[in-house]
């Protein structure tokens, strides 16, 4: 009778409820298996389709967004400062770890660029945005270690 501690135990799963005439076409994409019959190993994929799910899906733009808005909440002050600051936080909340050199120069870049061909300050929420969608479609986000 019991599904397991509410903290999940240390587990890092997540649970979800599957409809069997309602089965989600973004888990589809990613492999989940059909409920249909018992299945004793997931099928391991890399299709194009998967690239194109996270480069559009509503869901993953979404939390980008969010995720996005949230690094613009998490630093303090302005400039460049605060920028360095909210790629540091983006990275280790992203992967868990610090950004290296090489991966603050280019994100600074990119959202120099970016907020310059926009035509917007860098601390608007939709730059902020559009480099977290670029962090989820990097490999080591991707996948688990």
């Amino acid at each position: 009778g019991k599904s397991g501690p509410l903290d999940g135990d240390g587990r890092r799963s997540i649970y979800i409820a599957v409809r069997r005439n309602f089965l989600s076409p973004f888990m589809l994409t990613f492999d989940t298996p059909v409920p249909f019959s018992s299945m004793g190993r997931r099928n391991v994929s890399n299709v194009p389709a998967q690239a194109l799910t996270l480069l559009n899906d509503p869901l993953v733009t979404e939390l980008s967004r969010e995720w996005g808005e949230r690094a613009l909440r998490s630093v303090a002050g302005t400039g460049n400062e605060a920028m360095a600051e909210g790629i540091e936080w983006m990275y280790i909340s992203g992967f868990g770890r610090q950004p290296t050199k090489q991966e603050s120069e280019a994100a600074v870049a990119f959202l120099e660029a970016q907020a310059s061909k926009r035509d917007i300050a860098t601390d608007d929420p939709e730059l902020w945005a559009s480099f977290a969608h670029v962090l989820v479609n990097t490999k080591e986000f991707i996948f688990l270690r």
